[in-house]
């Protein structure tokens, strides 16, 4: 049963009735209203989805990536123009020449599905394509030692084959940040679960590309 819901999830209407439904959608904006974007903002997004929360940006300059070519039609379709452009692609090196610095990046629910490889890996090209100032915002599932028995079967049956402690999470992130801090949130889903909030600044590593 369990699988077969996860299958579903490649449906996109579906999806997004589904992140509404369970109040997944208010974590995601709770990761924008942390960001204080603003307009004229650059903003890098690795793993948007359909990008259903979109509209709730400011007139910023977005870039969106996503290994679905689902997801990515739909939001083409609702999104793309001036402000926008989406791309079926794993976002990497190869793209810091071709987009401006950003003031934000956004990991959105994407960490817990990388191996830690992985994630070192994407960190360190997110922290390279920040201008001057800017941040990286990442959310995921994780396990953390407070939730109760909903919320530990929750994060034992993501999607994510990779759900970490906080601990985890932050580890990774100092190899390629200075400045790593977070916190749980586990007030905004309407079934119990455990979300790790991770604000990275100041990277380590800050060349691009040329």
């Amino acid at each position: 049963m369990l699988a077969g819901l996860k299958s579903l999830l490649g449906h996109v209407p579906l999806y997004v009735a589904l992140q509404r439904g369970l109040g997944a959608d208010r974590l995601r904006y709770r990761c924008l209203e942390e960001l204080a974007l603003a307009d004229g903002d650059t903003v890098i997004d690795v793993g948007c989805g359909p990008a259903y929360y979109f509209e709730r940006l400011p007139r910023v300059r977005y870039f969106g990536f996503d290994t679905s070519p689902r997801y990515i039609e739909y939001a083409q379709r609702r999104w793309g123009g001036d402000r926008a452009e989406f791309r079926c692609e794993v976002f990497g090196e190869q793209h810091l020449a071709t987009i401006p610095p950003a003031d934000a990046v956004l990991l959105l629910g994407l960490l817990h599905h990388l191996s830690d490889s992985d994630s070192r890996h994407l960190l360190r090209v997110a922290g390279r394509a920040l201008a001057p100032g800017g941040r990286v915002i990442a959310v995921d599932t994780c396990f953390e030692p407070r939730q109760g028995a909903v919320s530990r079967w929750m994060s034992k049956n993501d999607r994510g084959e990779h759900v970490r402690t906080p601990e985890g999470f932050v580890a990774l992130a100092r190899e390629a940040f200075t400045d790593v801090d977070g916190e749980i949130i586990d007030d905004v889903t309407r079934i119990p679960s455990s979300f790790w909030l991770m604000r990275m600044r100041a990277p380590v590593l800050t060349a691009r590309s040329t």
